[in-house]
């Protein structure tokens, strides 16, 4: 049986359309993808992600902990500010992406839903290896006492707000001491929404303006509601997983599985600002440093279709009639009203303005490189 945030019953009343994602019944749809994504585009969105996971590290060697496993250079991140990055193989190849929060006290790593029990089967082996100095400050599978670790991806849950229009409505919830207007893009704070003590950080997953919220997952239902009636007078609407994949692919963000795998490094999926070479050292560190001087044999483009036909993970990508590589992630884009996607090629076929053809159901498509992000905010 798949698993359900707290908000499934929720979801369900507002008429979603509800699919399994990584193990998880979640919304794909309410309204539909594309009314869904241009209310995220042009107002606020609202979109449950208590499904992501969500590790939290402790104790004097939280951050050497987090820097081992992670490409990101943790120990140089300063409190209160995130850095996106890969917990790596030691082939540099990528287990899963996250984000890295640094806290006062302890380190937060946001994974994705398909990757928890992997994921955590990882670091822990890491963290027991090393023999890091850290305490558990929660109930734990590890079998290590010396791990700090605390698993909370039931006892907290998330939500995020995405859109033009997130900042006015959400400054109608936090406590006064909390200003959203100084929270910078890749920053985190605590604070009260709906004089609930939660995490706010200014980070998500479409491209636009907006935050995400960590607090106790007993108050699910009341802060979905909370948020959602404060956003009637902005154009707040429910987003399922339909349109975000569409914000995302439109803002150039890899989803593993597509854009990173086992069997790819960030280096490939052209992620380098997530990678830090000249910081200390991390798991797969040396085979990225000799990926980087021996060269590449793939890299991540991203394309349009000169046609009106999408093309979809797995795709076969054709030069003169011959594989050369594949799509990673395709869909078509309602902002910019075109057919896009992003896809593995050879070094020769990644600049901007190279041709090549897409394979779709047996049908022969031309396509364009073109430069990523397809879309990109105006910043204020």
């Amino acid at each position: 049986m798949n698993q359900r945030t707290p908000l499934y019953d929720v979801h369900v009343a507002l008429g979603a359309r509800i699919v399994d994602f990584g193990g998880w019944d979640m919304p794909v749809q309410y309204e539909g993808i594309i009314p869904e994504t241009h209310a995220t585009r042009q107002k606020v969105g609202l979109f449950d992600i208590g499904h992501m996971g969500r590790i939290e590290l402790v104790g004097p060697d939280h951050l050497k902990a987090a820097d081992w496993v992670t490409t990101c250079d943790v120990m140089a991140v300063k409190p209160g500010r995130i850095k996106y990055g890969i917990l790596s193989t030691e082939r540099g190849t990528a287990i899963d992406d996250l984000l890295v929060y640094a806290d006062v006290d302890r380190t937060h790593l946001v994974i994705n839903a398909g990757g928890r029990e992997g994921d955590l089967k990882h670091v822990e082996e890491q963290f027991a290896a090393k023999k890091f100095d850290v305490k558990v400050i929660a109930a734990t599978d590890a079998k290590d006492p010396n791990i700090a670790l605390s698993y909370l991806g039931c006892a907290q849950h998330m939500l995020a707000l995405q859109g033009p229009n997130s900042e006015k409505l959400l400054a109608k919830l936090v406590d006064p001491a909390t200003d959203l207007s100084k929270l910078g893009y890749y920053r985190m704070t605590r604070g009260q929404v709906i004089g609930l003590k939660a995490i706010i950080s200014r980070t998500g997953y479409t491209g636009e303006d907006g935050f995400e919220i960590f607090f106790d997952a007993r108050e699910s239902k009341r802060m979905w509601s909370a948020l959602f009636e404060a956003g009637q007078d902005l154009g707040v609407k429910p987003i399922g997983l339909g349109a975000r994949d569409a914000l995302r692919t439109e803002a150039g963000m890899p989803l593993y599985g597509h854009e990173l795998d086992l069997d790819t490094t960030p280096l490939e999926a052209r992620l380098d600002f997530g990678v830090q070479l000249t910081g200390g050292p991390f798991l797969g560190k040396e085979a990225l440093e000799r990926q980087k001087r021996e060269g590449l044999k793939k890299v991540l483009v991203g394309f349009e279709v000169d046609t009106k036909r999408v093309p979809r993970n797995g795709c076969p990508l054709l030069k003169d009639g011959r594989t050369v590589g594949v799509v990673a992630s395709g869909t078509y884009g309602p902002t910019l009203d075109k057919n896009i996607g992003m896809g593995f090629v050879p070094p020769e076929l990644g600049e901007v303005g190279a041709k090549f053809d897409v394979d779709i159901r047996g049908g022969i498509h031309g396509c364009t490189v073109v430069p990523l992000p397809f879309y990109k905010r105006t910043k204020k």
